[in-house]
């Protein structure tokens, strides 16, 4: 059981998330059930170290329960018409960046992998965070949409970093495990190679 919790605490994730589809709006309701996604992805890579149960499979499951989440986010997003086409496209182009840093590692070390750089971290976070952020700006009274599109220009930003800390960084990378997470451990990791 403890070797399976941290798949069945991402399986879990995976199933809640699948319910934030139903959703038209960010109301409460929502907001409780993407608490607990949030919740969950933070605690199934620590349960999988701390049971020395991390997998390939673990990590399939992780990239999907962000997936679905994200996606669930992003349509009610579309839905109200707070996303305009720009950061669609921007979004777009930096995934295309992380698929374009697997795929370099697929080339390299025949094994596709994304390093999860500090960069990625405060992406998830940013984003994980954006529709509290809209329902504090909403409760304030302050003009929704310019906020809603000012706090997504800051996270295009940072996931324009993320995307390129990450592809840097697996330039010189060839184990998935490697503790080389931010630019600086990177230029550290170069020098001791």
């Amino acid at each position: 059981m403890k070797k399976n919790l941290a798949n069945i605490v991402s399986g879990a994730r995976i199933v809640a998330a699948a319910f934030l589809y139903i959703f038209p709006t960010i109301d409460w309701r929502f907001l409780v059930i993407y608490t607990f996604c949030g919740i969950t992805d933070l605690i199934d890579g620590p349960i999988a170290r701390k049971f020395n149960s991390t997998s390939a499979i673990g990590s399939v499951l992780d990239t999907v329960g962000d997936i679905v989440t994200y996606m669930a986010l992003a349509k009610i997003l579309l839905v109200q018409h707070f996303v305009p086409s720009w950061v669609v496209i921007w979004m777009i182009i930096t995934g295309l960046g992380d698929l374009a840093a697997g795929l370099l590692s697929l080339a390299k070390c025949k094994k596709f992998f994304i390093v999860h750089s500090l960069f990625g971290k405060i992406l998830g976070g940013s984003i994980f965070l954006f529709p509290f952020a809209l329902k504090i700006i909403e409760a304030i009274g302050v003009e929704t949409e310019l906020s809603a599109h000012i706090c997504m220009g800051a996270i295009c930003v940072i996931s324009t970093i993320a995307a390129i800390e990450s592809f840097v960084i697996q330039t010189k990378i060839t184990d998935p495990e490697t503790k080389v997470k931010t630019i600086c451990g990177f230029i550290r990791y170069c020098k001791n190679q």
